[in-house]
């Protein structure tokens, strides 16, 4: 399932890939392509989870601008969980 990123989204996963690396860029690709597996979409939310809690969060514990994009984010690519094995 292709996902329809935002450029701003698009700019996040570009981000996070530099963060993350190297480790994980069958997960990145794959995303990319629309092809990622249920283990490879774990990984990536696992990532997107981790920058919400280092760079997303004020001290209130209420997310932050950047925080809600990761939210949006999350929120995008876990939904093709709920559309079936990929």
């Amino acid at each position: 399932m292709k996902l329809a990123l935002t450029d701003r989204q698009k700019e996040i996963l570009r981000d996070l890939r530099l963060k993350d690396a190297g480790k994980n860029v069958s997960a990145f690709d794959n995303l990319e392509k629309g092809a990622a597996t249920f283990s490879e979409i774990d990984i990536l939310c696992d990532l997107i989870n981790a920058e919400f809690m280092m760079e997303g969060i004020l001290p209130t514990y209420e997310p932050n601008e950047y925080g809600v994009e990761l939210e949006s984010l999350l929120d995008l690519i876990n939904r093709s969980r709920l559309k079936g094995p990929q």
